[in-house]
């Protein structure tokens, strides 16, 4: 019995695009069998977008967002509420929260959550930068907008008990959302109703 096996080139390809989350070996041949139907010019152009992205994507200074400067789009903008901070995740939270056009205040991006299991403790996330901020920027509430689970339950609780000495308003987005669902994958109406109907974290 006869066995293919794809060209070594294709098979490197298959594992470096798989390292990306949600994608299969299947999903990444596939992407790969497009690819080679154009000329060169579409690789050139793909591998040109990766590195200006590596070369140009800094870190934002202030809420740790993506961006180009030291500051981020958001960050930059005057019209943002200033007393107001929304505390995610990561970035992915932080976009899909600002496709509901329904949060006009700042953001807070912690960089994970607790969790034993991937050895991730609390200190290392972004809170000493979070409660800087908080004092710095005069912050009145904070909105935890994390994904419903027991990882995040821990952190919320964690963050509460660090922010104890501060004068400081501490809500959570509404029960909505089912627990085990990732906000980055959630529409638009499900995320700005969890943000309207936030209530205090207790």
């Amino acid at each position: 019995m006869v066995t293919f096996t794809l060209p070594e080139s294709i098979q490197k390809l298959i594992s470096e695009l798989t390292k990306f989350p949600g994608i299969g070996d299947k999903t990444a041949l596939r992407m790969i069998l497009f690819a080679l139907r154009n000329d060169l010019s579409f690789f050139k152009n793909l591998g040109e977008a990766f590195i200006n992205v590596y070369k140009n994507i800094k870190i934002c200074k202030r809420c740790f967002n993506i961006a180009e400067d030291d500051l981020c789009e958001i960050c930059k903008d005057p019209k943002r509420e200033e007393g107001i901070l929304c505390v995610v995740e990561d970035v992915g939270d932080l976009i899909s929260i600002e496709r509901t056009g329904q949060f006009r205040g700042r953001y807070h991006v912690l960089g994970g959550l607790v969790s034993p299991m991937e050895n991730r403790r609390f200190e290392d996330l972004r809170i000493n930068e979070l409660k800087n901020s908080i004092l710095l920027y005069k912050i009145s509430e904070i909105i935890l907008a994390l994904n419903p689970s027991m990882e995040a339950e821990a952190t919320a609780l964690y963050i509460k008990d660090f922010l104890k000495d501060v004068n400081l308003k501490i809500t959570k987005i509404a029960h909505g959302i089912p627990m085990g669902s990732d906000i980055e994958y959630l529409d638009e109406v499900t995320m700005a109703v969890a943000i309207k109907e936030r209530r205090e974290l207790e």
